[in-house]
């Protein structure tokens, strides 16, 4: 196993650690929650550089490296769900989950020609992850950014607006990317 295989799954084992942190709802272990996902995005940047410097982008790299994206992902925004006080809209963590699972399983299919995330993708992916870190904030730091002189009507509906820009983002990414590969996608079914 590669070095950039390694660190995607060290980047799986920290979403179990993750969920346990924010589950046990104290400050100290939302900031190590926090931690934990920072540290999660810093580690898929750094395989999929070193992978690509190495030359050694391997099929087994290139099938996790998403997956281990997508669970670390979810397991946050599904978490968000439990804390009463965001007023996430459960229609928004389900669009993204499943829009997310179903393309990343378009991708892991054997087609003839390769399908990479595109631009929009990409985009996605850095929106679900800035909408992460800032619905972690306010749960960590709420009071703190209120003693700031921010206004508690706005880190109140701040988790909902963005998580609804972040829905409708991530259903456009999922329809232009089935539009941009459907000739393969219809190709690959009419053979099975």
């Amino acid at each position: 196993m590669n070095l950039p295989t390694k660190i995607t799954f060290i980047r799986i084992l920290f979403v179990p650690i993750f969920l346990i942190c924010i589950l046990i709802d104290l400050w100290e272990t939302k900031i190590f929650a926090f931690i934990i996902f920072v540290l999660g995005g810093i580690t898929d940047t750094i395989d999929g550089i070193i992978a690509r410097k190495l030359g050694i982008v391997t099929k087994i790299g290139s099938s996790i490296d998403p997956l281990a994206d997508k669970l670390l992902i979810t397991t946050a925004l599904i978490s968000f769900l439990g804390f009463k006080e965001l007023k996430i809209p459960v229609w928004t963590v389900i669009v993204i989950v499943v829009r997310d699972y179903i393309i990343t399983w378009v991708r892991s299919l054997e087609y003839k020609k390769h399908m990479p995330a595109d631009k929009t993708a990409k985009i996605k992916t850095l929106l679900q992850n800035i909408v992460i870190i800032l619905i972690l904030l306010i749960l960590t730091f709420k009071k703190q950014i209120i003693n700031l002189g921010v206004d508690k009507y706005i880190l109140n509906i701040l988790p909902r607006i963005s998580m609804v820009v972040v829905a409708i983002f991530t259903i456009l990414s999922g329809i232009l990317y089935i539009l941009k590969y459907k000739k393969i996608i219809i190709e690959q079914f009419e053979q099975n």
